[in-house]
C-alpha cells in the first residue's frame, strides 16, 4: 500500500517543446492526471536535443512554467511543479562548459539521455566522466531501453561505481516497453539500482503522467525500494543532497 505522494523527476509535459504535450489544454490535463494519481511535485524537464538551441528553451521553458505554475494554483492545486531538462548526449558536451541552467531544479543533479541504438558503453562512460569532472552527478534515463545496456547489463554495475545514477520509466516493469526492457528493469528494481521513477509522460493516452497505474501492477514486496525512488531520493536531489544509493547484488551476476 503507498501512502506517499510521488515526485516525478522526467516529464514532456510543457506544451510545444518538444515532442511532448502539444498544447496548454493537454499540459494543464497531463498537471491535473498527476496532482488526481498521487504526485505531488512534478518535474518540467524538456528534450536538449542540439545545444544551439539551449537558450531559446531555457526561455520558453521559464516562461511556459510560470504560465502552467499559475493556471495550477488558480485551480487550488497542490501541485509544485519544478524545472530541468533531459539532454542527449552527444561528442559535442565536451564544448559545454556551464552546465547550471539545465540542471534538474538547479542542483548538481543532471538528466541524461542518449541514442538508443548507436550509443556504446565507451561513449557513456567518456561522457559521464566529464559531467563528473565538472561536478555534476549523472542521472541516466531510462536505462532499460538502450541496447547496450540490454545486450549486457552489467554495464550498469560499471556506471554505477563510477557515480551514476538511473531513473526507470514507470511502465518498464510491467511490460510497456517491451519484454526485455521489462526484465532489465525488474532487475534493476530488485537489486537496489532503480535510483528514481519517472513517468517520461508525453501525452496522455499512452505516456501519461499516472504513475501509479503502472505501480500498482508491479510485483510485490517493493514498497521500501518504491518509496526511495519515488520519494526519498527526489527529495535528496531537490534539496541538493548526496544520494548513496545501496546496491543489493550485482547484475552481471545474472
Amino acid at each position: 500500500m503507498i501512502d506517499f505522494g510521488y515526485i516525478d523527476i522526467h516529464s514532456h509535459t510543457l506544451w510545444g517543446m518538444d515532442d511532448g504535450a502539444s498544447s496548454i489544454e493537454s499540459s494543464v490535463e497531463l498537471c491535473r492526471l498527476a496532482h488526481e494519481t498521487g504526485t505531488d511535485i512534478l518535474f518540467l524537464t524538456p528534450h536538449i536535443v542540439h545545444w544551439e538551441d539551449a537558450s531559446a528553451l531555457y526561455d520558453a521553458r521559464e516562461e511556459r512554467a510560470r504560465y502552467l505554475q499559475n493556471i495550477l494554483n488558480n485551480e487550488g492545486r497542490d501541485l509544485r511543479l519544478v524545472k530541468g531538462f533531459e539532454i542527449l548526449c552527444d561528442d559535442d558536451i565536451f564544448d559545454i562548459k556551464y552546465f547550471a541552467p539545465y540542471t534538474l531544479g538547479e542542483s548538481d543533479y543532471i538528466l541524461i539521455e542518449f541514442d538508443f541504438f548507436r550509443t556504446t558503453e565507451d561513449d557513456v562512460s567518456a561522457w559521464c566522466d566529464y559531467l563528473i569532472n565538472n561536478g555534476l552527478v549523472p542521472v541516466i534515463a531510462h536505462p532499460e531501453r538502450y541496447e547496450f545496456v540490454k545486450n549486457d547489463i552489467g554495464v550498469i554495475d560499471r556506471l554505477s561505481d563510477k557515480g551514476c545514477l538511473f531513473q526507470i520509466n514507470a511502465g518498464s516493469p510491467v511490460g510497456a516497453f517491451g519484454e526485455v526492457e521489462c526484465d532489465v528493469a525488474l532487475r534493476m528494481l530488485f537489486n537496489g539500482y532503480v535510483d528514481f521513477i519517472g513517468s517520461d509522460a508525453h501525452d496522455l493516452r499512452w505516456r501519461t503522467t499516472d504513475i501509479d497505474m503502472f505501480i500498482r501492477d508491479y510485483p510485490e514486496d517493493l514498497e521500501d525500494l518504491l518509496y526511495i525512488a519515488l520519494r526519498e531520493n527526489p527529495e535528496k536531489l531537490l534539496n541538493n543532497e548526496e544520494i548513496v544509493p545501496e546496491r543489493l547484488g550485482f547484475l552481471a551476476d545474472y
